[in-house]
């Protein structure tokens, strides 16, 4: 269902107020991204209905794909404690904001319920500022899943999240629960639905209401995905803005990705152009994209084996603001 209470401008548009780090990889292991297009990842070819996915997924292959800058450096040492147990250390330079250092660990139970998905996963996460970050995903049943999220800064409670999603034989259903506090009566509660109408159709629908002290807004997003083995193109409507993303599995080592965003709110539109290109013998992966507000980012990832380290080059350029930002990492581990 993502993170709706700590989301913010999302192509939702609804009322938002910061960002946790994404759920954690199902399986204790480096988080270096791969070096070949995983070719199970387009739809089934069954003739058979199938699930339509998870909610976070609408979008999730075009966003997935654009590179995301980095402006300065980062260096992120990942140990592995145990087969099930393992912690990170992340030390970022930022030319932008203050330099951070952050700790984080995670556990994965043994629990496997599919290829890299395994239960429970317990994430936990704090940074020099102060600023905890906690996460509980579990699989109860086939099918039946949860999340929780907790934010705290310095002691002091900042938000809480709660997720529950089914996954049926031809539709998903979701809900969401935000900061809900029953003596003031204000909080966010968030429920959607998809189905699949055929094997390559799904169409689905968001109802999101949210109360403060002093107004209460009710939204309706309207959801539409079509995808075959090789192209998926997902849309997503609402009365405060249109989401669009089509993403195209080329070839066995290119993808490409179109996004369209409009926000009624902001008054703007942006589009944005990307690409992936694997080189799976030189254990190298380029990534590149455009967008209408004239960025231009490239970022490239080169595994340096045999040892299990990976080095990232990236940079922005925008001509019309006069921007230019560099930036380099490594993991290890």
């Amino acid at each position: 269902m993502g993170n709706v209470v700590f989301a913010a401008g999302s192509d939702k548009d609804s009322a938002s107020m910061g960002t946790l780090p994404p759920p954690p990889p199902m399986t204790v292991a480096p988080t270096s991204p791969p070096t070949e297009a995983p070719k199970d990842e387009p739809a089934s070819s069954s003739s058979e209905r199938g699930n339509p996915g998870a909610y976070d997924d609408i979008h999730k292959k075009a966003k997935e794909l654009f590179p995301q800058p980095l402006s300065g450096g980062k260096i992120a040492i990942t140990k592995g404690v145990s087969p099930h147990f393992s912690t990170t250390h992340t030390l970022t330079l930022d030319q932008q904001q203050p330099s951070t250092y952050s700790f984080s660990a995670t556990y994965v139970g043994a629990n496997q319920t599919g290829p890299g998905e395994s239960y429970p996963v317990i994430l936990g996460e704090m940074d020099s500022t102060g600023i905890l970050n906690s996460q509980f995903i579990n699989q109860w049943v086939d099918g039946l899943k949860s999340k929780i999220i907790i934010q705290s800064n310095l002691g002091r409670w900042q938000g809480f999240q709660g997720d529950l999603e089914y996954r049926g034989s031809t539709y998903t259903l979701g809900v969401a629960m935000a900061n809900p506090d029953l003596l003031a009566r204000t909080g966010m509660l968030v429920a959607n639905y998809q189905h699949s109408v055929t094997e390559n159709v799904a169409v689905g629908a968001e109802v999101m209401h949210q109360r403060s002290a002093i107004e209460q807004t009710t939204l309706v997003s309207l959801i539409a995905k079509y995808q075959t083995n090789s192209f998926r193109f997902h849309a997503t409507a609402s009365p405060v803005g249109l989401h669009l993303s089509y993403y195209q599995y080329s070839t066995p080592n290119t993808q490409v990705a179109v996004e369209f965003q409009s926000s009624v709110v902001n008054s703007e539109s942006t589009v944005t152009a990307g690409y992936q290109m694997d080189l799976p013998k030189a254990g190298a992966t380029f990534r590149a994209s455009v967008d209408t507000n004239w960025n231009v980012v490239s970022t490239v990832e080169k595994k340096m084996l045999p040892l299990p380290c990976t080095l990232t080059l990236s940079a922005l350029i925008n001509q019309s603001r006069h921007r230019c930002l560099f930036g380099i990492g490594f993991s290890l581990g």
